[in-house]
């Protein structure tokens, strides 16, 4: 199983090489799902995202070698994406469900077809019509089922038995994550591997201004879908409180979707104007400036399993406080500042213990930060290469062998539960 701590010990993951000599073994064909393209860019496309970028720039630098094939389905792309050394082709005449159900395996037989979002087509997998590798990152809706839509839960309740059987290999994003799909479907253990998510793109400048009508700079700030599986009450009422008690802002940055549930969402008159909701922010400029000006993100979830919001807002030095989970420490270490996301109380307490200026919150900024220059996509898309192609993918089989599994730490970093 590769992890952060195989990255960790690898140095090499994820860097330049030089290309390899011209008598080597052909590259092998990857087509990649391209469906995340034209979706609401939650953190499951954000990611497709980032990692197809980072592989475009890994073989620009003879990182990676691979014959790669971006197919996408017909309609306007959500997300904004150039791609220098991927080819993209618009294939097919269906859209959403269809087009990766029945077009898009038709495209993809001569290679092997990537999936990073959550799902594959089913007569890919039943049939082997394509030699499918897919990225599941979380089944959430197993454990919260309230917080998702119908439709949603029984189209990945039918789907994940045919993904955990039928692809060739699974890559999720976490050990907390392969060990509970490990539990689910034990057959399928071995061809687990893990491939932490990165953290903030280094192809976004914060922008000088943005679309979104914001607060002051200082407010609370949380980003996430509004869903019960995020804690999104909890988190609420702890802004309400925020705001009474401490005469805060606070901003809400997400929206329910398509597939969520939509919570109560009420909101006192007396504080109705420190309460803000800025719906889904697509582009990365502006919630690069949004995680700037915050004081705080608070991201107390009930079930995560390697979340960008805590890195991200880390990278541009916000103080971050978030559930006291094992998916949490393993992607934040000591880089964040925990608390019990049952528990109102303890919420306020966190943020209560990083708001004001002081050496502590100095320590903690610094803490956060040092973590987030560890999460890098070119780390992850290597690892997915490698799930997908074999380590010969690589220029100069770059993973090396056998580091042990764990969870990275942080010296010298804070760390406080309250």
């Amino acid at each position: 199983m590769a992890s952060q701590a195989l990255i960790d010990a690898n140095p090499g993951i994820g860097v330049s090489h030089a290309p390899r000599s011209r008598g080597a073994a052909p590259a092998r064909r990857l087509f990649i799902n391209g469906r995340f393209l034209v979706q609401q860019a939650t953190g499951v496309q954000r990611a497709a995202r980032e990692i197809t970028v980072a592989l475009d720039r890994m073989l620009g630098s003879g990182g990676i070698v691979a014959d790669v094939t971006l197919l996408v389905p017909p309609g306007p792309w959500v997300q904004p994406l150039s791609l220098d050394h991927i080819r993209v082709e618009t294939v097919g005449r269906h859209t959403g469900v269809q087009w990766e159900q029945l077009d898009l395996p038709r495209h993809a037989r001569s290679g092997t077809l990537l999936c990073l979002g959550n799902s594959a087509p089913a007569l890919a997998l039943i049939g082997r019509e394509a030699d499918v590798v897919v990225m599941i990152h979380d089944v959430s809706f197993l454990d919260h089922p309230h917080a998702y839509k119908l439709t949603y839960r029984v189209g990945h309740r039918l789907i994940l038995p045919l993904l955990m059987r039928g692809a060739r290999a699974i890559v999720t994003v976490s050990e907390t994550e392969r060990e509970r799909l490990a539990r689910l479907a034990p057959a399928a253990a071995p061809r687990i591997s893990v491939a932490p998510n990165g953290g903030w793109s280094a192809d976004v400048v914060p922008s000088s201004g943005q679309g979104k009508v914001m607060p002051p700079p200082g407010y609370g700030l949380y980003v996430g879908s509004l869903s019960h599986r995020k804690n999104f009450a909890r988190t609420l009422e702890a802004a309400i409180r925020l705001a009474r008690e401490d005469g805060l802002h606070f901003v809400f940055v997400g929206s329910s979707g398509r597939v969520l549930r939509r919570p109560r969402c009420e909101v006192p008159a007396d504080v109705a104007g420190q309460i803000h909701f800025v719906g889904q922010v697509n582009d990365a400029a502006s919630l690069a400036l949004i995680y700037r000006d915050a004081r705080f993100l608070l991201f107390p979830s009930l079930y995560e399993a390697c979340p960008l919001p805590p890195v991200e807002a880390a990278h541009f030095g916000c103080p971050v406080v978030v559930s006291n989970i094992p998916s949490m420490w393993e992607r934040c270490g000591r880089g964040m500042t925990y608390c019990d996301p049952l528990s109102v109380d303890s919420m306020l307490r966190a943020v209560r213990s990083v708001l004001p200026d002081s050496a502590w919150r100095d320590r903690a900024i610094a803490a956060g930060h040092m973590m987030a220059q560890r999460r890098c996509w070119q780390d992850q898309a290597a690892l997915i290469c490698v799930a997908a192609l074999g380590a010969n993918c690589l220029a100069d089989r770059a993973l090396g062998g056998g580091a042990t599994v764990a969870a990275a730490e942080f010296q010298g970093s804070v760390a406080v539960s309250v």
